[in-house]
Formats: structure tokens, sequence, C-alpha cells
């Protein structure tokens, strides 16, 4: 270049210390929980000698401040192999298991919620009048409904089942909760007869289901999170191009049909029931530091708001099959008294319901619900497992304790697992036993 400046070179910049991110998960818990949930998937599917389940997720979560104490989402993938050069087999491999280990399924997957959404009804139910904490309902083996998509429609009758084919007979709420009877949930959401006059309807549980923290994101800080579906007439209609059922309305009081949810927010239910109503932003950040260790960002817990002060509970003029339409500014509170209902129906379902085979020798106080949920996806249907009236299932169990002054909510799901108590229980309990003997530990220790 004879000599011609080309260009000059600049003075180096001097590096700048990044800050330091601290996570609310306990490794420790978290390397528990993922043993807990591997052995109990391998367990099933040894005992049944074939790969029923593939994948699985168990969150942990403080009920008070939002705190996620363990997350895992299992199958997952090697982080290692993709710091640098990602080897194209095995991206291929990843990209073409239909586990999708790619996907956090514990955020990022919606799945019918099953009966673990009947905690929405309960509230619903309750805090509406549609029926009394003492008030008696049967519950036989089934029951027959007429089906209508509009006002004038003589429609055409169909069955509900219970879960239980001997059915449960008489129950009072509590009963209804304890042993998640279908057939009671089915007429609190969808009314019956004279025994329950005016159900809660698709309508007035949208708004319930919502308010507990389902149909919307999360918000925590994890990319692809999803906000699930909690459906309504409009939607249908844009969707399928078809009228809201009545069976549609009795589907979803039971958390089938077209309800999704993601596990976090089926977490996210059962935490603000155990928190005594209050919702609270669900967070992986605990505190942000400097480079010298200097806290530059505390941690403070969000709540979104407290169901039983603030009204978050729409009114509509309608809540019929022809559509939800809200009052604009009528609202509602959650009575707190409700919450307590609640809260001793997931009690009453450890002590002698669903949950006690599980929890009978565990010394902790805990309340919970189960969920068995049907579903038929491609997979599925792929192998010829969805026969009208015996779908294959998901199972899940939500659950916290101490039942008095919580401090930690787990919620479990594993992919065709079939029934919920048996299966997804034994994980929820393993995670909340590690829990308290970690704390214990620390505890002897004198450690913070």
């Amino acid at each position: 270049m004879a000599g011609k400046v080309v260009r000059g070179l600049e003075p180096p910049v001097n590096p700048i210390p990044g800050a330091n991110l601290r996570l609310t998960i306990d490794t420790r818990l978290q390397q528990a929980m993922t043993a807990i949930l591997i052995g109990e998937i391998d367990f099933w599917n040894r005992h049944l000698n074939t790969i029923r389940s593939t994948s699985g997720v168990v969150i942990a979560m403080n009920p008070k401040t939002g705190e996620i104490l363990g997350m895992v989402s299992y199958p997952t993938y090697e982080n290692n192999r993709m710091a640098r050069f990602i080897p194209a087999y095995y991206y291929n491999q990843l990209i073409n298991d239909p586990a999708n280990p790619l996907l956090n399924h514990a955020v990022g997957d919606v799945l019918p919620a099953g009966s673990v959404f009947k905690l929405v009804t309960a509230v619903g139910a309750l805090n509406e009048g549609v029926v009394t904490p003492d008030q008696i309902i049967s519950t036989p083996p089934k029951i027959t409904v007429t089906e209508r998509y509009y006002a004038n429609d003589p429609g055409r009758e169909r069955e509900f089942v219970d879960w239980n084919k001997a059915g449960f007979g008489q129950l009072d709420f509590l009963g209804g909760i304890a042993n998640s009877s279908n057939v009671y949930f089915y007429k609190l959401g969808g009314g019956y007869r004279d025994e329950v006059p005016v159900g809660l309807g698709i309508c007035r549980l949208g708004t319930y289901a919502r308010a507990l923290g389902y149909g919307e994101y999360p918000g925590i800080e994890l990319p692809d999170e999803e906000k699930g579906l909690i459906p309504d007439p409009k939607w249908k209609r844009i969707a399928h191009g078809e009228g809201w059922s009545t069976g549609d309305t009795y589907i979803a009081s039971v958390g089938q049909g077209y309800v999704l949810a993601t596990p976090l927010q089926v977490l996210m239910s059962a935490a603000t029931i155990a928190n005594d109503g209050k919702l609270m932003k669900p967070t992986l950040i605990r505190e942000i530091t400097d480079a010298q260790g200097n806290v530059i960002q505390p941690f403070t817990p969000v709540m979104r708001w407290d169901l039983t002060q603030d009204a978050v509970i729409q009114e509509f003029y309608d809540t019929t099959i022809r559509g939800c339409e809200p009052i604009e500014g009528r609202t509602k509170t959650v009575q707190p008294w409700v919450i307590e209902k609640v809260q001793e129906g997931m009690r009453r379902a450890v002590t002698d319901g669903t949950l006690a085979r599980e929890f009978q020798n565990v010394t902790i106080p805990v309340a919970g619900k189960t969920g068995t949920a049907e579903y038929c996806d491609q997979y599925a249907n792929a192998k010829n497992l969805c026969i009208p009236g015996n779908w294959p299932s998901h199972a899940w169990t939500v659950a916290y304790a101490p039942y008095e002054d919580p401090e930690i909510a787990v919620v479990a799901f594993v992919y065709n697992g079939g029934e919920g108590a048996s299966v997804a229980g034994p994980i929820v309990r393993q995670v909340i036993e590690a829990y308290f003997e970690l704390k214990r530990i620390d505890a002897e220790l004198g450690a913070p």
C-alpha cells in the first residue's frame, strides 16, 4: 500500500464485569426432584413391561413468595453439547424425538388439566352460591343430560360418567373434593334438574379460572411459556365454527374438553389456594449482585392479586350457551371462608380421600388434589389408543405443606401415566419429604 495508512488501531476497551444472577432454585432439591421423577417413570415402565410414559414434569414453589424451588422437565438435553459446535446427528435426534426434549414441558406444554382443575369449579360454585358446604349431592355412576347448542334446541341425550364406576353415593362439598367425584362437579358446573337448578356455567367458570392463574401467561423469566386455553362460546365459534353446548360446560367443569393448561399454571392455582387466595407471580430470580457481591436488585415478592380483597371476578349478563357478555363495572371478590373450605377439602383428600394411601405414613400435614386427564394426541391416535370411553390418560397430583402454614407447593405430571394418585402422587410425596429432610439437615448444621 506504499506506506498508506489503511486504518488505525483503536485503544483496547477494558472489560466491564457483568452482574451476577442468583436463582431461587435449591440445587439439592432440584437433584432430588430429578431422581424422583425419573425413578417413578422408570418404575412404572418396568412394572408394566412396556414404555408407557416417556415424559414428565415436577415443580416446587414457595406459595407465599412465588419462588420456584425446583423445576424439572423430562426428558431434557445436554447443555454442554450446545455450547459451541452442535453435532448434527445429536440435534436431529432431539428434534425428531416425540417426547420433545427441547421443550420445557413445565412452562411450554399445554395439556388437559383433568381433575386438578376441579379446584376452580369448587371455588366458583361455592362463592356463587351454586352449592352450600353442607348440601348433599347425589353422585351415581353416571348421569344423563340433554345436550343443547342453542336456547330452543330440542337436544339429544348424552351420558356423563364418573371415574368411580360404582359412584360415591351422597357427598357434601368436602366429600366432593376429597373423592374427586366427576358427577359432583358435573352438577356444580352445568347444573342438574332440581338438585342444582343453575350451575356455575362456562362464563363464570372461565373468570374464576383466570383469577386462579389459568388462561394467561404466568410471567416467569423463561422463554416459550404458554398461556393455555380457557374456552368460551366466542372462542368455539371462531375456532370450530359451531356453538357452545351444555355438554362442553359439563366437560370443562372437570378440566377436560377444550381446557388446556401448563404444569406451572396448575401449580399456581393450588398455591393460590394454599396462600389464602393470594396469587403470587412465579419467579426464578432471587437477587442480582454486582461483581463485588453487592446486592443491586433484592428479592421482592410480587402479588398479582388477592382474591379475597381484589375484585377480579367478572359478572355476566348471560351465563347460558349463547355467550359471555360481561357487565361493565360489575366484579366481585372471593369470600375468605370459601378458600378455607376448599383448603379443607384438599386436606380431606389426603387424610381419607384420593391421596390417603400415598400419604398414610407422612407425618407432615399435607393438602392436595389428584388428576387423571384423558387425552388423544397424534401419538396416542397413531397407536389406536383413542377408543371412545377408554382414552389413555395423563397423571397429575398437586399438593402443599404444611397444611396450616404452607412452605412448599408441588405439582407432578406424567405423560400417559394413567391414574393420578398412584403415579404422580408418590412423586409429590417424595419431593415434599425431601424438602423437609433438607430443612432438618440445615437446621442441625446451623445453615442459614
